[in-house]
């Protein structure tokens, strides 16, 4: 008897010692994760907590001085920061939705088996992997007046005009160029979600004499919520982020959110007082309001889409 309790309590040890071995490896393989996310990440943001409080340049350090929440108060009694606020939550509200159902439309396509489906998946996803600048040069030719692009919408009434020139077409514009990038990239996602959706869901359901149409909307969207959320909020992220696009655009019509206004984000008018106007501490709080925002903006957004506690 003595002899087994010695045997179970060995038996013990050496399994708590290799648990803790394996956590032990575990730690060391995302430390490099941690530690460039605090490098990368958590150091810059506190620092640009920090300098929000400051009148800061740094072409003139020694004038650097303590201005408390000054930079707040200006910043909410600033019309241009409405106009990008504004241009912000409108871009993200239209591409965002626009985003996800075309993407979970093609995935839901390119998921049946034909001939030459990896090439049509593999079509849809060359587009994210092409640098923005470049993408944005094809587009602004296609898009100017009698342009391929142009002259087609202006046969369902849009007038043939230079888009990116226009003040009413220009964030128009813009959106279609991000929403063709990055539609391959979250068909992706949506693929991956199909995989994990049992088989045998759907045929329960096909005896139960289930349609197509009653499938995706009881089984399909349901169980792909984990997948919609993560599209959802790497989508608004990549969406209140937008610059690459926006400064290739500005350049050709006049300046960074050109035309008069009409593509200046949170993101271009941060850069602007931060790096044009080297006022560090007004495109610190910039920073800080926007990153509060995408915050507002993910919470709300898993508040609907984690109805279940799915996450």
């Amino acid at each position: 008897m003595k002899e087994n309790i010695m045997k179970k309590n060995n038996a013990g040890r050496i399994f708590l010692a290799k648990r803790s071995d394996e956590t032990v490896t575990a730690y060391l393989f995302v430390l490099p994760a941690i530690i460039c996310w605090i490098l990368w990440f958590l150091i810059p943001f506190m620092r640009s907590i920090y300098i929000s409080f400051f009148k800061y340049s740094y072409v003139t350090p020694d004038k650097n001085r303590f201005i408390g929440f000054s930079n707040y108060i200006h910043l909410f009694q600033d019309p241009k920061f409405y106009i990008a606020l504004k241009n912000t939550l409108l871009f993200g509200a239209i591409v965002v939705p626009t985003i996800t159902i075309v993407s979970l439309l093609l995935a839901l396509l390119l998921n049946k088996s034909f001939k030459g489906r990896g090439a049509f998946r593999t079509i849809y996803y060359l587009p994210y992997v092409i640098a923005p600048i470049t993408v944005a040069t094809v587009f602004m030719y296609l898009f100017v007046k009698d342009g391929v692009m142009a002259k087609f919408f202006g046969i369902i009434g849009i007038s043939n005009t230079t888009w990116y020139a226009n003040i009413k077409m220009a964030m128009p514009f813009i959106g279609i160029m991000f929403i063709w990038q990055m539609v391959g990239f979250y068909m992706v996602y949506y693929l991956s979600g199909f995989q994990t959706i049992p088989s045998t869901v759907y045929e329960s359901a096909e005896i139960d004499g289930a349609n197509g149409f009653q499938k995706f909307r009881f089984i399909t969207v349901p169980m792909l919520r984990p997948t919609t959320f993560l599209v959802i909020t790497y989508a608004t992220i990549q969406s209140f982020q937008l610059f690459d696009q926006i400064a290739a655009v500005s350049n050709a019509s006049g300046g960074l959110g050109s035309p008069a206004g009409a593509t200046s984000t949170l993101l271009t008018y941060f850069y602007q007082n931060s790096f044009r106007y080297y006022k560090m501490g007004y495109g610190s709080a910039i920073a800080v309001i926007l990153f509060l925002l995408i915050l507002l903006v993910t919470f709300i957004q898993r508040k609907f889409t984690d109805a279940d506690g799915a996450y």
